[in-house]
């Protein structure tokens, strides 16, 4: 508990170094848009290109790992993370803070016992892990979500907090309720008077465009899908769900694993300067990535997860806006949990998490207490 506690001292002192502990009225920050990589792991996101599953994969039939060597190989960890994540790591983490390095004992931990989506995006966005989220069934947890309150705590419509991903699971983790705000599924159309000829014809392509799995349509059509969203409705709130990294994870294709993490990390960097580009939006869009588990470590079950799995529980957070401190990397020691999500995008919000759910775990940054619910 002596390590959370450092670290949460630590970016205490930098908020109040860096002056940017202020009232709510005086946040930059008016938007707030979530991101997940689903299954992500913290080994690729810290390190780039694994050499153990490169190995493992570079024995694969259908694998190309010469390529991906020569695309995103280098000799240090931080080289190859930057080839693979260029706008991460370049552009986002400068002005913003990197939970979860694991080289400097810098820790994201999931907190529930399953380590699997469901229960991750449950944990993401309520606040805290709960016990009987125990699959991915595509059910609604009576649990009312972050992007509930915020809708409700700010007096939004419902147009102005909205959900976008891949796969149905998603919609049905956003919310408690149906038509709690807009929610986009696998492949579903944006309805009028919210959508364009263009959003329905991305949507008829998820129809056609096969996946890897039946359950999940294409990332970067539902990305287009969302930035289209964004350009006409200016949301204030949105949550983009990305779940092919999952996919190709467990199609045990470390290939198009890391090709993938490299496209969608260009999605990111869009998106960022689609944001700057809009007047509602420039330097007052606070931007949170993260996953909802991680996998495991060694080649013969990178491509797996849950509690039997040692890195299951490993994951990472990046939270980058005008009112966080230019920390980058965390390299001091400590933990912080993957729950912590939900307070930091009410926090940034002008938002008091505890006027929302008590048993929430409070934001990742601005705090000297640690949460109680897990010890490392």
């Amino acid at each position: 508990m002596q390590t959370s506690i450092r670290v949460f001292a630590m970016i205490f002192l930098l908020f109040i170094v860096s002056g940017d502990i202020v009232a709510a009225s005086s946040l930059k920050t008016r938007n707030v848009v979530l991101i997940t990589l689903d299954g992500v792991r913290v080994q690729d996101f810290f390190g780039g290109l694994d050499s153990v599953i490169d190995e493992h994969d570079s024995k694969q039939i259908y694998s190309d790992m010469v390529a991906m060597r020569e695309r995103f190989g280098a000799e240090t960890p931080e080289a190859r993370r930057a080839l693979l994540m260029p706008n991460v790591w370049n552009v986002l983490a400068p002005q913003g803070m990197v939970f979860g390095s694991l080289a400097h004992d810098n820790h994201v931990k999931v907190q529930n016992r399953i380590q699997w989506s469901t229960p991750g995006y449950t944990e993401i966005l309520t606040g805290a892990p709960r016990a009987d989220v125990v699959d991915n069934d595509n059910l609604r947890h009576d649990y009312k979500t972050v992007l509930e309150y915020a809708r409700e705590a700010l007096g939004l419509e419902f147009h102005q907090v909205a959900q976008f991903g891949g796969w149905d699971g998603f919609k049905f983790a956003a919310a408690s309720q149906d038509d709690a705000f807009l929610m986009n599924g696998t492949y579903d159309a944006v309805p009028a008077p919210w959508n364009t000829p263009e959003m329905d014809l991305l949507n008829e392509l998820r129809k056609e465009v096969m996946g890897l799995w039946e359950e999940g349509s294409n990332d970067a059509l539902t990305y287009r899908m969302a930035k289209g969203y964004i350009q006409k409705n200016k949301p204030r709130v949105m949550w983009l769900a990305m779940v092919n990294s999952d996919d190709w994870a467990h199609a045990d294709r470390y290939d198009r694993f890391l090709a993938y993490m490299n496209r969608t990390d260009a999605q990111v960097g869009d998106l960022w300067n689609t944001l700057q580009a809009i007047d509602e939006y420039r330097d007052s869009t606070t931007m949170i990535i993260t996953t909802d588990h991680g996998r495991g470590v060694q080649d013969s079950d990178w491509s797996e997860h849950d509690i039997t799995i040692p890195g299951s529980d490993d994951i990472w957070m990046v939270v980058a806006g005008p009112d966080t401190p230019d920390v980058g990397e965390v390299t001091s020691p400590g933990t912080v949990f993957q729950g912590q999500a939900a307070a930091t995008m009410l926090q940034y919000l002008g938002l008091d998490y505890r006027n929302w759910d008590k048993n929430a775990l409070p934001p990742v940054a601005g705090t000297l207490v640690a949460p109680a619910a897990t010890s490392e």
